[in-house]
């Protein structure tokens, strides 16, 4: 009986994605620092799993990830399912693409709201040679808020200005995301492909705005991360919206995805529709 592993299962992906799996009837094995699984630690790992699991990769913040999981995943014969949003992880994972085609497992990476949900609607579009796309996220933040995710969002917003969607009550800051890096490997027409993020939550707009072009206010504000979250809970959204366009010369099409509860949802469903299947 093959095993399925959530990593990072004290986290909040995690913890949903454990409770997502037992709901379609598949029993998950959480495991994180707290029991002496650490992502970053080719020994504790080694131990830990098996040959023939099936692992779901929930420990982020990912930008800040190497390769120790998927190397030890190559040797035992472990198959990999991450939530990674991060372009700086994709950029590892593309980069191993001969070693994973020569291994034996398989190796699912981005299965996540922004890479994996960006690409189904792009290929749902019909648009068969896409030039531009543009995805915008406003998170339910009163649900989602977490250190680990705010300061993700923290190192990986850029300096710019915030593009509104005219198609939905959305505002986002400019944001790395591995959609850079993946979407273009699928659609080599694609000249761009761009995430904006709105914080959804109150008075933090100009913070972050700040935040992109200073530094010190971002290093100020990696630090305070704890309380923002505490404010985010009190402040922020519950309901969360997609909205995606996508331009080429076949035209354009737009998608808009909007939930009054639960949208964070969304993030893990790729993930376990892979790992049931």
């Amino acid at each position: 009986m093959r095993r399925t592993v959530v990593i990072g299962a004290s986290g909040f992906f995690g913890r949903q994605a454990v409770r997502a799996l037992a709901a379609h009837g598949i029993r998950a094995i959480g495991a994180s620092r707290r029991d002496g699984v650490d992502v970053e630690d080719r020994a504790s790992l080694r131990e830990f799993l098996r040959r023939g699991d099936v692992v779901l990769d929930a420990a982020g913040p990912f930008h800040l990830r190497t390769a120790a999981l998927l190397d030890v995943a190559l040797e035992l014969g472990a198959d990999l399912v991450d939530l990674s949003d991060s372009a700086a992880y994709a950029t590892i994972v593309a980069a191993e693409r001969e070693r994973i085609a020569a291994g034996s497992i398989a190796v699912l990476t981005g299965c996540s709201a922004i890479s994996a949900v960006a690409a189904t609607l792009v290929r749902a579009s019909g648009i068969a040679a896409p030039r531009q796309v543009d995805l915008w996220l406003a998170p339910a933040s009163r649900e989602t808020a977490h250190v680990a995710t705010a300061r993700a969002m923290l190192a990986s917003i850029r300096p710019g200005p915030r593009a509104r969607c005219d198609f939905a009550p959305v505002r986002g800051f400019p944001v790395d995301s591995a959609l850079r890096v993946q979407l273009p490997a699928i659609w080599p027409s694609l000249e761009r492909a761009a995430f904006w993020v709105d914080p959804h939550t109150r008075g933090f707009a100009p913070l972050l705005a700040l935040a992109a072009r200073a530094r010190p206010l971002r290093i100020a504000l990696w630090l305070a991360a704890p309380v923002g979250v505490r404010l985010t809970r009190l402040l922020g959204a519950r309901d969360g919206i997609v909205a995606l366009r996508v331009a080429g010369a076949d035209g354009e099409v737009r998608w808009l995805l909007r939930a009054p509860r639960g949208s964070y949802r969304l993030a893990i469903a790729p993930a376990m529709l892979a790992v049931r299947d």
